[in-house]
């Protein structure tokens, strides 16, 4: 039964369709309040991933005083942190077991460290330069430690809420609706924000950044109490943490998703991480639409994250995938030839840069579970925790290596921080590394997705086989 996109129906499609939600091993259609639920979480989340990928460039040159040079050498100096604490955490979490499940447990614990670390993150200390080098150094470490503890598990739980890749892409276009929603409210609330409360743009951006951390504690409690683990492995033995590692490795769907997330975000974080310095210092006389130039690529993210399951239900999803990279491509490229001064096309190419790179995400995210469904077929072994935390850290490489790249591209165009005025030539170079760079990126992206195995027939059919094996064990 076989399409003429590709995509095949199995056994395990079949049944849901048929509504036989006896069948052992079969994990029932979750509901709209718990994808809901679940969804809050990342709305949370997003409010400091958000918040970093798009301000802490600009806020870390234009209010806290640091050269881009020395940003570049934060950002990267992260990523090492990250190297050992990313792998540590997804092995820890595939070993938690309690009465709440493997990883719902760490929303609750670490949701308050987390929003606490943010706020420290926005604050300019009252210290000599070099103490305020240390400190942005030691802050952003932590909070990326924490974005760490809490981000690993939260991902994990998609794998585990249902068997069903549909349901799965389905859970993910949710969201990455409620995610993108995060990062709409961060431009279009914060971002005023920060010109109105107390006395100056630093205070501004710390007292924003309270209340959003606040917020987030509550979202992260929503999440934690309305989500629900169904899936189990398919056996429960005691392994190394050196072995599952080796299963990662020995996993090639798992290492082409990994190289492909890498390539993806830097790609994102380069043309995120300029589209402040875009509209402030491009675009003629759109400093006072810096709040409304961020808000329509989220509000165009919100709509594409939402129609992602309508892509896929009329194309395979790794050439959905391709398809939608080179629809962002083409879009960033053609910023270059916009120009400066008609803002009506800037804001509509941004509103679709938003529409078709979040129409991605879903689309993207549910392939961490199929490639951890693939290794379980193959190896006997789920570690979801261990998946996602490698994902996550290629995540984080690329949010880290892309603003490392963005604001040394800008430095080797001439850009001084701290308000001058700026040269033709660090202008023109804003404009190049804002269009140019992702463009080619999102094409080399798609160049990596193309080699991946997983398609829509193959995934159902991992998953039947799967549906199969927890059937004959129950």
């Amino acid at each position: 039964m076989q399409d003429k996109n590709g995509k095949e129906g199995s056994k395990m499609e079949q049944t849901l369709k048929a509504g036989q939600a006896s069948l052992p091993g079969y994990t029932p259609v979750v509901g709209l309040k718990e994808k809901i639920g679940y969804s809050l979480g990342d709305t949370a989340g997003n409010f400091v991933y958000q918040s970093v990928l798009l301000l802490l460039g600009f806020y870390y040159t234009e209010i806290y005083g640091l050269s881009a040079a020395t940003v570049a050498g934060i950002f990267l100096f992260v990523r090492i942190v990250d190297a050992v604490t990313d792998p540590i955490m997804g092995a820890l979490v595939d070993r938690t077991n309690t009465r709440w499940g493997k990883y719902r447990p760490y929303l609750l614990i670490f949701c308050v460290p987390y929003a606490i670390a943010s706020v420290l993150v926005f604050t300019v200390p009252d210290m000599g330069a070099q103490a305020k080098v240390i400190y942005a150094y030691v802050t952003y470490s932590v909070l990326m430690v924490l974005f760490t503890a809490t981000n690993i598990p939260y991902g994990a739980m998609t794998g585990v809420m249902t068997s069903n890749p549909e349901e799965r892409a389905s859970i993910n276009a949710t969201r990455f609706m409620f995610a993108t929603g995060g990062g709409l409210v961060i431009t279009s609330i914060v971002l005023p924000m920060t010109e109105i409360l107390g006395d100056s743009p630093a205070d501004g951006y710390r007292y924003a950044m309270m209340i959003m951390a606040a917020l987030s504690v509550v979202l992260f409690l929503i999440c934690f109490s309305t989500t629900k683990e169904r899936v189990k492995p398919i056996k429960a033995e005691k392994t190394s943490f050196v072995s599952d590692l080796s299963l990662i490795w020995k996993n090639d769907q798992f290492r082409w998703l990994s190289l492909a997330t890498f390539v993806m975000v830097t790609t994102q974080t380069i043309k995120n991480t300029t589209q402040m310095f875009y509209i402030t210092m491009y675009v003629e006389n759109a400093a006072a639409m810096v709040s409304l130039f961020m808000s329509l690529w989220m509000l165009g993210g919100m709509i594409g994250a939402q129609m992602a399951t309508k892509v896929l239900d009329r194309m395979c999803k790794k050439q959905a995938y391709i398809t939608l990279l080179f629809a962002c491509a083409a879009m960033s490229a053609v910023s270059y030839i916009a120009g400066n001064n008609n803002i009506a096309v800037i804001m509509a190419i941004q509103f679709f840069v938003g529409f078709f790179n979040q129409m991605i995400a879903p689309i993207w995210f549910t392939f961490t579970a199929d490639a951890t469904d693939y290794g379980e077929v193959k190896f006997r072994r789920r570690i979801d925790g261990l998946a996602v935390s490698f994902t996550i850290f290629s995540l984080k490489v690329g949010l880290s290596v892309g603003g490392a790249i963005a604001m040394g591209l800008l430095g080797s165009y001439g850009y001084m921080s701290g308000g001058v005025e700026q040269t033709p030539e660090a202008i023109n170079g804003i404009l190049t590394v804002f269009s140019i760079v992702p463009a080619i990126g999102f094409m080399l992206t798609a160049l990596v997705v193309s080699q991946f195995k997983m398609n829509s027939k193959t995934i159902a059919e991992t998953a039947d086989e799967l549906q199969q094996i927890r059937a004959r064990a129950a």
